[in-house]
């Protein structure tokens, strides 16, 4: 499976980072829980939201470090994706390194780059790079967003 998935993923030759951007309206550390082949390493952190951006909700990153491409790719983005939804993200998403920015959260210009959402309505998974270039992977992700901005 060689796409733009794939290569964004592998960049660096030392790591795998997925990551997985949460938004909620916890006062305390998200701390979802997921399934599938288990990180060898997790790292979290607080993204400041600039003033007037997201009304008071907050963004957390959590980078869940391999040293490749899981097998069950899959089964690790559904299970993390609804482990934060379970632990109380209002919406989350999986990107790719370097995607995120508080100007373009979940617009339909990062589609490409988001490879995985959930809110309380359930879990998107976009694996192919096809799906993630879709008009409808695009609206997923306005919807998405209403419910932030």
């Amino acid at each position: 499976m060689t796409n733009a998935l794939t290569e964004a993923l592998t960049w660096s030759v030392t790591a795998v980072e997925l990551c997985l951007f949460t938004v909620t309206n916890a006062t305390n550390s998200l701390q979802p829980l997921g399934g599938g082949t288990p990180p060898s390493e997790v790292r979290q952190y607080d993204l400041d939201a600039p003033d007037g951006v997201l009304d008071g909700l907050r963004v957390r990153e959590i980078d869940l470090v391999y040293p490749a491409i899981p097998d069950d790719l899959e089964t690790v983005v559904e299970s993390w994706l609804s482990g934060a939804v379970d632990a109380g993200a209002v919406v989350a998403w999986f990107g790719f390194e370097g995607s995120f920015h508080f100007d373009h959260l979940l617009t339909p210009d990062t589609a490409r780059q988001i490879y995985g959402v959930a809110d309380s309505d359930g879990v998107s998974v976009a694996l192919d790079d096809a799906r993630r270039q879709s008009a409808d992977w695009a609206g997923l992700l306005t919807r998405l967003r209403a419910h932030i901005c």
